[in-house]
């Protein structure tokens, strides 16, 4: 990695770890659902194991963070980079993102609509998404790679429903290329049961955990504490030939745990596995997240 590029990086990744540690994060890798509550903002470490289909493994890492500008309006970044066993480690780019629920109160499916530039390069492994067809590992030299741009506009429909504790959510993935010109599509669900311990402090809109107790902490290993549901990612094709074709698309499926450190440091993990040909067998997803209530405007004591 270039050493302009490496300074940009560090002090994210420093900021990350020493900031990840004061709410509940999102429990899911890929799916994405309900706003940052207002004037919150969410600071994210997350890191892949890959064990590639074709070539060698690599592990990948992103820092993202998000701010609640509103209630139902979310805006955030996020700057990745991987590491392939043998290669240097490589910048893979930025992404800039923001994300509106449509309409401000509950109904049977919500609605988020969702848009991200991103300002990647060929080398940018993180699997934030799956679209189109074939696999992405890469194939090619890495100084090639990494001076390729593989820049795109991802736009996502969202919808999602909270029953209690349970949260399920559907995402529509497009990916636009802003190389290339041409439309990738893909999907993600999720569905997840919050930690016992996280919904007894938190609004049904998510407004936030700043008024939990100390004293109503159960002990630091405890049931109380973990979620655990299941996410599903996989590519639909692109605009000349959409829908499933299983042998030629990749689909990932797995287990997501997540681990209420404190009411504010969340960690969680993701085992997911390959489901056709092109696809990675074996992903290991890990996360480690942290929330700053009322970042700008403290409350009245």
């Amino acid at each position: 990695m270039p050493t302009r590029k490496l300074c940009l990086l560090l002090p994210l990744l420093i900021f990350t770890v020493t900031a990840v540690l004061d709410a509940q994060m999102d429990p899911y890798f890929t799916a994405i659902n309900r706003p940052v509550p207002q004037d919150t903002m969410m600071v994210m470490l997350l890191s892949d194991f890959q064990s590639a289909r074709t070539g060698r493994n690599f592990f990948t890492g992103m820092g993202m963070v998000q701010y609640g500008l509103t209630s139902r309006w979310t805006v955030g970044f996020m700057l990745e980079g991987q590491k392939i066993f043998g290669l240097p480690t490589t910048y893979g780019g930025l992404r800039v993102n923001s994300y509106l629920r449509v309409f401000p109160h509950d109904h049977v499916l919500n609605l988020t609509v969702y848009g991200e530039y991103e300002d990647l390069n060929e080398a940018g492994l993180y699997k934030m998404e799956v679209s189109g067809f074939g696999g992405e590992d890469l194939s090619g030299p890495l100084a090639e790679a990494r001076r390729t741009p593989a820049r795109s506009f991802e736009q996502r429909v969202i919808v999602y429903h909270d029953w209690g504790r349970t949260n399920l959510t559907f995402n529509f993935i497009n990916e636009t290329g802003l190389d290339t010109v041409n439309n990738n599509f893909g999907y993600v669900w999720g569905v997840f049961r919050q930690p016992a311990w996280m919904a007894m402090h938190t609004s049904k809109d998510m407004t936030g955990m700043a008024g939990m107790a100390d004293k109503s902490a159960p002990p630091v290993f405890s049931l109380q504490r973990l979620g655990y549901g299941l996410e599903m990612i996989g590519a639909l094709g692109n605009t000349d030939r959409f829908g499933f074709d299983w042998p030629r698309q990749q689909q990932y499926v797995g287990p997501a745990f997540s681990y209420a450190v404190s009411r504010h440091w969340s960690v969680q993990v993701e085992p997911a596995i390959g489901l056709s040909g092109v696809s990675d067998p074996f992903v290991l997803r890990m996360g480690l997240g942290y929330s700053i209530d009322y970042l700008l405007h403290r409350p009245a004591r």
